[in-house]
């Protein structure tokens, strides 16, 4: 009986530079605007269906069950632009993140999945840290109609302590990544 010999192909590992600070926050700005942009959509069709304006944004006033859909549709679009188009559209890149030629990554350099998208952006960022971006303050409106108890300002209160732990994580833990970065096993790195 022979031996058999295979030859494994190399891998090449790409390497990335980390993200500055700057860049992130540049990056975070543009994609609040357009996440809450996005998020707003099928609140202000609603809200112009039952207010003939577009004004009102705030779900708990909707007559019911017409908040509940506004916010579960809000949160779908907020899925959609923070978690969708970076998984399969644009590889680890919202578009705040595709200006600013940064990219999320895991920590292994690999290119980022849904589940790693969903672990960061919708548990880390909107649930858990939960002050970052409006879809948060909508899911924080969806437990309050849900539950009919207040959960709106302790849950944002929660978010802002949440929210200044994963920003002193990414200034002195030497790693430069937030909470959502390690729930989700990424990491925020230069591309071209």
């Amino acid at each position: 009986m022979g031996t058999k010999v295979v030859k494994a192909k190399k891998e090449r590992k790409i390497r990335y530079e980390d993200a500055p600070l700057v860049k992130r926050f540049i990056s975070y700005l543009i994609d609040w605007y357009v996440g809450a942009l996005c998020t707003a959509i099928p609140i202000a069709i609603i809200s112009q269906k039952l207010t003939n304006t577009m004004l009102n944004q705030n779900i708990v006033e909707f007559k019911q069950p017409y908040g509940i859909i506004a916010g579960i549709l809000a949160v779908l679009f907020a899925i959609f632009y923070f978690v969708i188009v970076p998984a399969y559209i644009y590889p680890g890149q919202t578009l705040g993140k595709k200006i600013c030629k940064i990219k999320i990554v895991k920590v292994n350099n690999e290119q980022v999945t849904i589940k790693n998208m969903l672990l960061r952006q919708l548990l880390g960022v909107i649930v858990i840290e939960g002050v970052l971006y409006t879809a948060s303050a909508i899911w924080h409106e969806l437990v309050t109609i849900i539950t009919q108890t207040n959960f709106v300002t302790p849950l944002m209160y929660a978010g802002f302590v949440i929210s200044g732990i994963s920003i002193l994580l990414y200034l002195f833990k030497g790693e430069h990544r937030t909470l959502h970065d390690y729930l989700g096993n990424t990491k925020v790195v230069l591309c071209k």
